[in-house]
This record gives structure tokens, C-alpha cells and sequence, in this order.
């Protein structure tokens, strides 16, 4: 056996878990961890008849280790290794080694929460997060610690973020194995070079191919974020490299088992390879020859809104960690390259984001539930997921039937079996209950899988059309044969889970849209208006058909997928739904509202019944009997629609709601003057437009139409809300009027609560020295200096220094304006007026 970085620290490995059961190994890429560990630990003495099971990440990297250790024991796969994953399982009586991926785990642990043939648990590359992974380990340590305190936990990655980990396993050892294989160089792209766009990158890849073709040996491994960039690079390069001892490799999640071998498998002598791949190749994979990585920096991830209830596809830049184990595939069997194509100083996170953090929780909530968590910190986990996704799940998980104050029902346990999200797995046991279960299955596939249309047919957004096409088991070019077989392998399995009580008498056509209505209840949608692309979901979002679609023009619709960055989202796949069927199949979740609103033009209320489904309005009717209080209600909607403005607001009226926000306002300013103004209520507009029914709705009985509404007193209203002490207590501090030396009561502006202003004419201030003052001395009036024509001429706080300092520069221009007036040279001694001399 070849000897790897790993061997050299396997007497540790071994001599910790003989004697502790949790375990951290960090070993850089290419040090062997994922095979060679596994193995080593079959002749420890703490295995005895129990087995291994190690976690992966994904499904291509659980057969590729199984398939490794096999090879290295010189073994078939089944034997002493095998692997489990979905739909494809290989183990046999003599399996010592389970790879699996971590949904499996799930599944063992809920069906036997103590495990008890397996010794050891190797959750491998878990720096990945995955969300399964995450539930597994949570799931795995309450087992050790209440079931099994001899099981054994080893968590191993390339790279990882070890004390928090160790923290989380209580203070587990850390193994450190140094080294990979061999050297890998990271070429930057040139500081000249501008950051290239997603666009550029297919260029500018295909140029950097050709030139590792031209100075180096060996094959090339190019990271892409999806399979629409793998797709556009793949066609660049066949059309660039007519070389035929050059092989090109796609690898992606989606392709065939045979597909994704032979991308990953050894090359005849004198043949290179350029595999062309998505993060599917980051870890756990060794394909052999590679000597070149080619790495975008990108990588596309789902992103999961729970104010919407909906996933939003995010192309993001890679961390750190992910661009270690991306490098470390040029060295795993010899020194190799790494083009990253940013520049080195661009700024990467050290560690992915954990999937708890971004993910939709409705199945991880349900398999808590499942597991009898109540509370989510019972178990222990690296990161807490967010408040409002846990509430996201809970909500829709009991809308479902699948939970009842926190408890799994049975509905919910059922739906466990089925081994899909719960809203597919809600939509295929209702579908039992109405005889459409094959239809069902068909469905939940499609919607579980790739989608079966390729080229231009992929655009149709009508799901009918794909269901037929499995169905009638259609052929041909807009055919995708190996999703199209995975979808039937899918939905056969789902048969095999749920027998299907018996044939449905409804057509795909009719019953398409109510079974996609029992998993998507918030994304029944309806048409704005006829033969519009535009669409209201029933949750309240705006929805738009392509242009062109066969869709179209349908009044009714369910949205199995839609872009959630939109604020009108774009409808990707959908069925058509009769309104007669939402009213049977729905009318648990349908509300009877009346809405009653004045119709200024008629001038009489108007009620109308409307049937809803959430943001809906299924029908409307007019109802004939009006009551006094939907007259009332009307009319107080009529004010909140066009404001307070549309009330007679009398100066008095408008000056004591001022005044007691003046008073309320100081009070929240300034804590000395607090107790001094004591309790009042709120007149802000804010709240007066709020709070209609608590002030005015009592003053309108017997109005009928608003001309009688606008003739109310609001003085006399507002001032009703306040006792007579708190009336006398207001005009105290904040008087309406203020007499001036002119023997004139001037009215005071409250309007700014900050600075009241008192406008007046500068001759009926003669003699006053001071500025006055609100709220017992505490507060200055501001001043606004008016001339004999009430034009502002100076605004002061500080009347005596106007009167030494500004006013000969004023009483100049007045004295040549307003000849008639009264100019006196001492402002301080003369006598105060609102006259002129010939009237003095």
C-alpha cells in the first residue's frame, strides 16, 4: 500500500479512540484520511462485531471511498466496505464499512435512536456543513450521551474550525496530520488583469486551457458554479480542441452513476482530460492525473427566505477553506497548479457558511419532532439556526398536519417515511385520500429531480406537459433520458412506499393543479387580470409568467418554483387549478370577509362579502343589509384612506392638538420639566389617525355621509378627551394666546414642537425686555418679528439683544417704508402699539 501523510499519525489515532469517544482529525487534502482510516480501524479490538459508518457529503463521494477502500483490500464493493445511499445500496452481511451519505444516518438513528451495531461514527469533510450533516452529528451526540457512552464519534476535514468544534465535542483531541502528497502552486490572475465577469470567465478559462495544454503535462480539473456554465465551457472547449487523445469530462450531482464514473475513472496511456466540474469535486474525490486546477472562485448556493417561504439560487464567491480543498486536488498524486482567477489579495471567508444558517428547516424541524426534540437546544449544535426559519418551519409544518403543538402527529410520521420534503410527502398521502396517488408520485418526482425537458422545451413553465411526457412514456430530442429515468426510479420508489389505494377518475389535466395545490397552499395564484402574465399568490406575492408561455392567459394557477430575489417573482414551473376545485378541495383555508367602505361619488356605504384564500378574493357580492356600525366603519375607513385633513380641523382645534405634542414632546426632551407636565394624552396625527375609533367613532352615530362627518367640532372633541384640570393645567404651560405691551392677544404657533413661534408686529414689543417663556419658565418663545405688513424681519429667542444691537439697522429700513408707524430711537421706553401715529 502506498504510503501517505496519513500513515504517519495513525498510532494516534488509533490509541484515541481506544480511550476517548470523540475525536477531531484535520488532515490537508490528499493525506489519504478518507480511505486509509477507515480501514486501519478494522482490527481494533473496540470494534468486536459492530460496524463503521462514515458520513459524505455527497453521493458520487460515497461510492468513490467505498469503492477505494475496496480496491485497497482487495475487495469487490459489498464486502467488507459497501455504501448506502438513496435509491442505490451495496452491503451484504460481511460489511464491516458503511459509507453513507448523512440523510441515511438520520434514518438509522430515527428507527434506532441507540444504534447499537455500529461502534463508530466518521463524519468526513464536515467543514462542508451540510444541514443533514449538522442534524446527523446533533442527533448522534444525544445517542451517545443518553444511549451509548461507548459509541465512538470522529469528525475529520481537511480543514475545519477546530475549536469551536472541540468546544462543541467537549474538548475532544485534535489530530493533526501535515502535509499533502505534493506541492500545488497558486497562480493569481495578474494585478493588471481586470476581475473578469461571470460572462468573461468561459474565454478566459478556455485560454488558460490551452495554454496548460501547451506547458504541462497531465489533465486539468476546472471549478465552475453550475451546470449552465459547465455546459457553455464544455461546447467552447470541443469546438477550441479537436485533439481527440484529449478527453472532456462534465461532473456534476445530477448525471448518471456511469456518467460521473467515467469522469472520475483512470485514463488510457497517452490520453489527458479535462473534467469540467462543480463543487461536486472539492472533496473525498481522487481523479487520477489531474496536475492543473482551474478555479472560478465561484460556486452557486441556495439560499432559503422564510419571510417568503421560498429558496433564491445565489452565485457567491467561494471561501477560503473551499479554495484549499479545490487547490488540493493538483497534488493528490503528484505536484500540480492552481489558476485561481482572482486576484490574491481579494478578500475570501475563512469557512463557509453553515447550511442551518441558510436553509429551509421545514425537514430538519420535522425529524426534531420525530426524535421527540421540543426544543432545539436540547441538542447540541455548532450554530443555532435563525428564530424566524424555526418558526417558518414550525408554522408550515403544522398547517400540514404534520405537528401539533410541537408533538409529531401521525399525519407527520407518515410523511417521514416517505423520504422527501415534507410538503411533497403532505401532497402523495392526500392524494391517497382522493385516489390520485400514482399521479402523486409522478409529481413529487419531477419536483424532487431534474427537470426532464431540455433545449428550448426546459422554458414551458407547464407541468402538465412533463407529467405526460412520463406518463405516456414520451420520447425525443427535448427529452433529458437520464433524468427522465431517474424520475420514474423516483417515483416508483415512492410507490413502493405508499400503496396506492386506487385509480383516480380524474384527468392529469384536472387533478394536477389540486395536488400541487396540497403542497404549495400559499403559491395558489390567480390572474390580475385576463390574459394577463402577471399573478397574485394566495401567500401575497406578485408572480410573473414568461412571455410567449403556453400558460398564459389561465385564470387559476399553483407555482411549484419561482425566483424569490424578485419583487414580482418569475413563475419557472406551474399547473393550472379550477376554481371550483379550490373551493372543494380548499375551503378549510378559504375566509368570508365584509368590506365596507363610502362611496364618495354615491354617497351611500357599500358592503361586499368576499370569499378569500389568503391574499385572494375568490368572489365578491354586494350585500344589501347594511348595519349603522358598517356605516360607522365606512366612514372611519374614509378618514384613514385621505387623512385628518379630510376633517374640519378648527384653528382652536388645530392649536390644542399643537399644544399638548409641544408639552409631550418637551416631556420625552427633557427630564427636569417631566414631572412638571405630568400625563397627557397623544394628539400626534400618528396616533389620532390610529386610535379613529377610540376618539371619534363615539360622535358618529347617526351620520350617514361624510358632508356631515366634516361638520364636526374636533375642538370640542379633543378637548372631551381631556378633564378639566388637565385643560386648565395645558393653557397653563402652553397658553394658546399671549398678550404683548400692545395690550394685543397674539395666538402662539406650536406647530414646531421644538420652537414655538410667536409672529408679531415689532412696534406692539416696545418696552418688553425679555423674551417670554412656556412651560413654568422653562421653555423660550421664539419671536418672529413681523413688520407693519406682517413680513418677517428677524426671529429671536433673545428680545433685549435685539433691541441693543439690531434694531437701529431695522427701525432705518422701517422708518423710510412706514412713514405713519411709530419709530421710536428707545425701543426699551417707549410705549407699545398696534396703531399708527395718527391713531396713537
Amino acid at each position: 500500500m502506498q504510503k501517505l501523510p496519513i500513515h504517519k499519525v495513525l498510532t494516534k489515532i488509533h490509541s484515541h479512540l481506544s480511550s476517548h469517544n470523540k475525536l477531531i482529525l484535520q488532515a490537508s487534502p490528499g493525506a489519504g484520511k478518507t480511505t486509509i482510516v477507515p480501514i486501519s480501524l478494522l482490527d481494533e479490538p473496540w470494534l468486536e462485531d459492530k460496524q463503521i459508518i462514515m458520513l459524505e457529503p455527497r453521493r458520487l463521494a460515497t461510492r468513490n471511498a467505498a469503492r477505494r477502500m475496496a480496491q485497497l483490500l482487495g475487495e469487490e464493493v459489498g464486502q467488507t466496505v459497501g455504501y448506502q445511499i438513496r435509491s442505490d445500496r451495496s452491503v451484504s452481511a460481511q460489511t464491516k464499512i458503511i459509507v453513507v451519505t448523512e440523510g441515511i444516518l438520520t434514518r438509522m438513528l430515527q428507527s434506532d435512536p441507540a444504534l447499537e451495531n455500529i461502534a463508530l461514527i466518521i463524519f468526513d469533510e464536515f467543514h462542508e456543513r451540510n444541514l443533514h450533516g449538522d442534524l446527523a452529528l446533533a442527533l448522534a451526540l444525544q445517542s451517545q450521551e443518553i444511549f451509548r457512552d461507548d459509541l465512538k464519534i470522529m469528525v475529520m476535514s481537511a480543514t475545519l474550525n477546530a475549536q469551536a468544534l472541540s468546544e462543541l465535542l467537549d474538548n475532544a483531541p485534535l489530530i493533526i496530520s501535515e502535509g499533502r502528497s505534493f506541492p500545488v502552486e497558486n497562480i493569481y490572475l495578474d494585478t493588471k488583469t481586470p476581475q473578469p465577469s461571470p460572462k468573461q470567465l468561459p474565454a478566459l478559462i478556455s485560454k488558460t486551457v490551452q495554454n496548460i495544454l501547451r506547458t504541462q503535462e497531465g489533465s486539468i480539473l476546472i471549478f465552475l458554479p453550475g451546470l449552465k456554465e459547465i455546459k457553455n465551457l464544455e461546447l467552447r472547449l470541443r469546438e477550441n480542441i479537436q485533439d481527440s487523445s484529449i478527453i472532456i469530462a462534465p461532473l456534476y450531482g445530477d448525471m448518471s452513476k456511469e456518467a460521473q464514473d467515467k469522469a472520475i475513472s483512470p485514463l488510457k496511456e497517452g490520453n489527458r482530460k479535462i473534467v469540467i466540474a462543480t463543487n461536486i469535486a472539492e472533496t473525498s474525490l481522487t481523479i487520477e492525473g489531474i496536475t492543473a486546477v482551474i478555479d472560478s472562485g465561484l460556486q452557486r448556493v441556495s439560499h432559503f427566505n422564510s419571510a417568503t417561504g421560498m429558496n433564491q439560487l445565489l452565485t457567491i464567491k467561494i471561501s477560503q477553506d473551499a479554495a484549499t480543498q479545490r487547490s488540493g486536488r493538483a497534488g493528490r498524486l503528484s505536484e500540480g497548479k492552481s489558476y485561481r482567477l482572482w486576484h490574491e489579495h481579494t478578500p475570501l471567508t475563512q469557512h463557509s457558511t453553515p447550511e442551518i444558517l441558510t436553509s429551509d428547516l421545514v425537514p430538519m424541524v420535522l425529524e426534531l419532532a420525530a426524535w421527540g426534540a421540543d426544543d432545539i437546544n436540547e441538542l447540541h449544535w455548532l450554530e443555532l439556526p435563525k428564530i424566524s426559519a424555526l418558526n417558518h418551519a414550525r408554522e408550515l409544518l403544522v398547517n400540514l398536519g404534520a405537528l401539533e403543538k410541537n408533538t409529531i402527529t401521525p399525519h407527520g410520521r407518515a410523511m417521514l417515511k416517505l423520504a422527501t420534503h415534507p410538503r411533497l410527502a403532505h401532497m402523495m398521502l392526500k392524494a391517497s385520500e382522493i385516489g390520485a396517488s400514482q399521479t402523486a408520485f409522478f409529481l413529487a418526482a419531477l419536483l424532487s429531480e431534474k427537470d426532464i425537458f431540455i433545449g428550448d422545451a426546459r422554458y414551458s413553465c407547464d407541468l402538465e406537459e412533463r407529467l405526460s411526457a412520463l406518463v405516456e412514456r414520451l420520447s425525443g430530442a427535448h427529452i433529458d433520458k437520464i433524468a427522465f429515468t431517474r424520475v420514474i426510479k423516483t417515483s416508483q420508489e415512492f410507490s413502493k412506499k405508499l400503496k396506492q389505494e386506487r385509480k383516480h377518475h380524474l384527468s392529469i389535466s384536472n387533478i394536477l393543479g389540486i395536488l400541487l395545490g396540497f403542497a404549495y397552499p400559499e403559491r395558489i395564484a390567480k390572474s390580475r387580470s385576463s390574459k394577463s402574465a402577471s399573478y397574485l399568490l394566495s401567500g401575497g406575492k406578485g408572480a410573473l409568467l414568461p412571455n410567449g408561455d403556453t400558460l398564459l392567459g389561465e385564470a387559476y394557477l399553483v407555482v411549484a418554483n419561482l425566483d424569490a430575489s424578485r419583487s414580482n417573482a418569475r413563475i419557472f414551473s406551474a399547473a393550472t387549478i379550477g376554481e371550483s376545485d379550490i373551493q372543494e378541495y380548499f375551503s378549510e383555508l378559504i375566509t368570508l370577509t365584509r368590506l365596507t367602505r363610502w362611496n364618495d361619488e354615491k354617497e351611500r356605504v357599500e358592503v361586499r362579502e368576499l370569499r378569500k384564500l389568503g391574499a385572494i378574493t375568490l368572489s365578491e357580492n354586494i350585500v344589501s343589509d347594511i348595519h349603522s356600525g358598517d356605516i360607522k366603519n365606512a366612514l372611519l375607513e374614509a378618514v384613514r384612506e385621505r387623512g385628518l385633513e379630510s376633517l374640519q380641523f378648527s384653528k382652536e382645534a388645530r392649536s390644542l392638538q399643537q399644544r399638548v405634542n409641544f408639552l409631550n414632546y418637551n416631556k420625552r426632551e427633557s427630564l427636569h420639566v417631566s414631572e412638571l407636565i405630568g400625563e397627557l394624552p397623544d394628539f400626534s396625527d400618528a396616533w389620532l389617525l390610529e386610535n379613529l375609533h377610540l376618539w371619534l367613532s363615539p360622535h358618529l352615530e347617526g351620520i350617514k355621509n361624510f358632508k356631515t362627518c366634516r361638520k364636526l367640532n374636533i375642538y370640542s372633541i379633543l378637548l372631551g378627551l381631556l378633564s378639566y384640570d388637565k385643560q386648565q393645567h395645558i393653557n397653563k404651560l402652553a397658553p394658546q394666546k399671549i398678550e404683548v405691551p400692545s395690550g394685543s392677544k397674539i395666538y402662539i404657533n406650536y406647530e414646531n414642537p421644538a420652537s414655538p413661534l410667536l409672529s408679531v408686529r415689532l412696534q406692539e414689543l416696545f418696552g418688553m425686555l425679555e423674551s417670554p417663556l412656556l412651560i413654568g419658565l422653562h421653555v423660550k418663545l421664539s419671536i418672529d418679528l413681523l413688520s407693519p405688513a406682517h413680513r418677517s424681519m428677524q426671529i429671536t429667542q433673545d428680545l433685549q439683544s435685539f433691541w441693543e444691537n439690531t434694531y437701529h439697522e431695522v427701525r432705518k429700513e422701517l422708518r423710510g417704508k412706514y412713514k405713519k408707524h411709530y419709530w421710536p430711537e428707545n425701543p426699551f421706553e417707549a410705549k407699545a402699539t398696534n396703531k399708527t401715529k395718527k391713531n396713537m
